[in-house]
């Protein structure tokens, strides 16, 4: 199987402004991605979650799961182990996921709770 990936318009445009190891930590995500897909998510570090689950409100539910966004804890500023099975960190890679098929697109790269405490989805003109 091959496994694809690309930035969306706007994300390609940010990611050219990021800090090096924040950059790195991207492609190290799309370099495990390429030889692994999303069928086990116990070769990537940080967890990987569907954006619609999760305590958010079912208008987010139901945004995050039409455009099939999901998000991987990226390890910036660090990796936390709070729970046994993977780990997280405070800021998170959203990426589309359509289908669940051989190919992403990746969104956005922000923190992954709002100031007020909300989760954070990327908006609309970020997304394929």
């Amino acid at each position: 199987m091959v496994y694809t990936w690309s930035f969306s318009i706007v994300f390609a445009e940010e990611f050219k402004q990021f800090p090096s190891p924040d950059q790195d930590k991207i492609l190290d995500f799309t370099e495990i991605y390429e030889t692994h897909g999303l069928s086990d998510f116990s070769k990537y570090e940080g967890k990987i979650s569907p954006s619609w689950s999760g305590n958010i409100s079912q208008d987010n539910h139901s945004y995050a799961q039409d455009n099939a966004l999901w998000h991987y804890h990226i390890g910036i500023p660090d990796y936390q182990q709070r729970h046994s099975a993977y780990k997280t960190s405070d800021w998170v890679l959203h990426f589309q996921w359509k289908n669940r098929g051989d190919h992403i697109t990746i969104v956005d790269l922000y923190s992954h709770y709002k100031t007020d405490g909300t989760f954070y989805l990327p908006p609309e003109d970020y997304l394929e």
